[in-house]
């Protein structure tokens, strides 16, 4: 894919790198809990992301998808390889901290998805739903397209 791919890849690695950064430090102030990111995996989200955001512009000729297909996009792919990690033992923890724990990686998509969907949420969704999705990021099987539909639901797009 050459250079500019390279380039857009970095990029968005490093928007990616820092608002896990702001993630990593909410969740050490509202928990006291340490979480970190594999790099080479984040490498390999920003890799499929960009490469699907590509593939789809120049099969569809729209330069940028919607703000529900790129959350879609990035949800999947945080999903398949789940590079977020707790650094701290909390096998001594509440049974919060450690479920909470358990589900980093998907806390950290709604937070990354959020904010490409440019939606706070915490006052757009229950806390029902909340706790609904988070279960079907973790155990069940991931569709971009159910999360389009769900992002653009969400959104009003």
């Amino acid at each position: 894919m050459g250079d500019a791919h390279t380039k857009e890849v970095g990029e968005f690695y490093d928007r990616l790198d820092a608002l896990f950064d702001a993630f990593a430090s909410d969740f050490k102030v509202s928990r006291d809990i340490d979480i970190d990111i594999n790099s080479a995996f984040l490498l390999n989200v920003c890799e499929s992301f960009v490469y699907d955001i590509t593939r789809y512009s120049m099969f569809h000729e729209n330069e940028i998808p919607d703000r529900a297909r790129r959350a879609s996009y990035l949800c999947k792919w945080l999903m398949r390889f789940r590079p977020a990690f707790v650094k701290t033992d909390i096998s001594s923890r509440s049974n919060d901290d450690q479920k909470l724990a358990l589900l980093v990686n998907e806390l950290f998509c709604m937070y990354a998805s959020s904010g490409i969907l440019r939606v706070d949420l915490e006052t757009k969704i229950t806390g029902r739903l909340f706790n609904t999705l988070l279960y079907s990021l973790r155990y069940r099987a991931h569709s971009e397209d159910a999360f389009i539909l769900f992002f653009a639901h969400l959104s009003g797009i």
